[in-house]
């Protein structure tokens, strides 16, 4: 099965998201919104990988986890992938000032490691991708286009959300697009209390 290891967001915080997807898209782009429902951060994708491992990646996810406290993600500007040629994929970027997302992201390459999974060649960048470029016929009219979405979404600089948890989700493929289901919910320590 197609799976991932995730941190998902509050409701209220993908509806708020999703509602930039009213932004008209200029002539000579095609693009592709990220359903609202499938909005999140992903720590980890594996790729096709048997049940077998899935469980040991459970179980040794809330082992390792269960000492990394909850902390707080916030809501950056619109950045996007790769830097140079045409842009791929559009995103928010996320920022934790507690440095705890940085010592869970460093507990998991352990974890990889010792599963002998493959590590990512990037760096961790945290993100959620909100757009997938599919066709640009007018390379002005997507500049235009994300300059109007970075004004956009300023409105959601700033929006914080608490981390409690991360998600082990399975990516089903349909030709309207994935379908995430949650395998197993992982909780964090609790470590910090919602302020």
């Amino acid at each position: 099965m197609r799976a991932f290891l995730a941190i998902d967001l509050p409701g209220d915080l993908k509806r708020e998201i999703y509602g930039l997807s009213k932004l008209s898209i200029p002539q000579g782009l095609r693009v592709k919104w990220v359903e609202e429902h499938n909005l999140h951060l992903t720590l980890k994708f594996f790729g096709n990988i048997s049940e077998a491992l899935v469980d040991k990646i459970r179980k040794s996810c809330e082992k390792k986890l269960k000492d990394e406290d909850n902390f707080t993600l916030s809501l950056e500007e619109v950045g996007f992938f790769p830097e140079r040629g045409i842009p791929r994929v559009l995103w928010i970027g996320l920022s934790d000032d507690s440095g705890k997302l940085e010592s869970l992201s460093r507990s998991l390459k352990t974890l990889w490691k010792e599963l002998k999974i493959e590590e990512d060649k990037d760096r961790f960048h945290p993100h959620i991708t909100i757009i997938r470029v599919k066709e640009v016929l007018n390379k002005d009219s997507l500049k235009e286009f994300i300059e109007k979405l970075k004004l956009e979404a300023q409105n959601l600089k700033g929006r914080a959300f608490l981390v409690k948890e991360v998600v082990l989700f399975k990516s089903d493929l349909h030709p309207s697009g994935p379908r995430y289901t949650a395998l197993a919910k992982i909780p964090l320590s609790q470590g910090l209390t919602a302020t």
